[in-house]
């Protein structure tokens, strides 16, 4: 009787461990293709996200330095001793494109440069792109130079044979616009 006791306890046993050995089989064999799909649903779409994320931190840098590289200068539209002292218009132009050039997958497609007058009363705030009609009056305004890029920022995956949907983002540029405002250093210039 022990025997068949025993007998019985080491089929039970052995058919266990079986089980046991079958259910990490099939454990392994799932965690390939569940790998693939959390790459696919999570990694990739916060890559992409932090690839244009990233982009898009190059183009607001391309602005800011831009309008501060402007805000200096001693004119607004006419270059007032070429090449030594550009205008805030010519300069900002080119500090964006060169900043832009300098990171890939960044493409601008205009930048436009404004004067912002604010009133210390309060009141209308204007905002022009052309120089002012009448002198700068620094005691009752504020003179910000502002710069606007509008541009393009490159997916992750470029689709040049169009196989993939055209997703901004995903499959195709992202069409986006960058501002960044500093005070003029110099007013008299502005009517120029």
């Amino acid at each position: 009787m022990n025997k068949w006791t025993t007998a019985e306890n080491f089929v039970c046993v052995t058919s266990n461990s079986e089980q046991r050995r079958s259910a990490k089989g099939s454990q392994i064999a799932e965690f390939g293709p569940t790998l693939w799909i959390l790459f696919l649903l999570l990694l990739f779409p916060m890559i992409t996200f932090g690839t244009l994320g990233l982009r898009y931190v190059f183009l607001v840098n391309a602005a800011r330095l831009a309008a501060s590289a402007g805000a200096k200068c001693s004119t607004f539209q006419v270059d007032a001793n070429p090449p030594k002292d550009c205008s805030a218009v010519n300069i900002a132009n080119q500090i964006a494109n060169q900043t832009a050039n300098a990171f890939s997958h960044i493409n601008i497609t205009k930048v436009s440069c404004f004067i912002v007058s604010s009133p210390f009363a309060g009141g209308a705030i204007s905002r022009q792109s052309t120089p002012l009609a009448k002198s700068a009056d620094p005691n009752t305004n504020s003179y910000n130079f502002e710069v606007v890029i509008d541009g393009q920022l490159s997916p992750l995956v470029s689709n040049p044979s169009n196989w993939f949907v055209q997703i901004p983002g995903l499959g195709s540029p992202i069409t986006t616009s960058a501002r960044a405002s500093v005070v003029f250093e110099n007013t008299q210039g502005l009517t120029q």
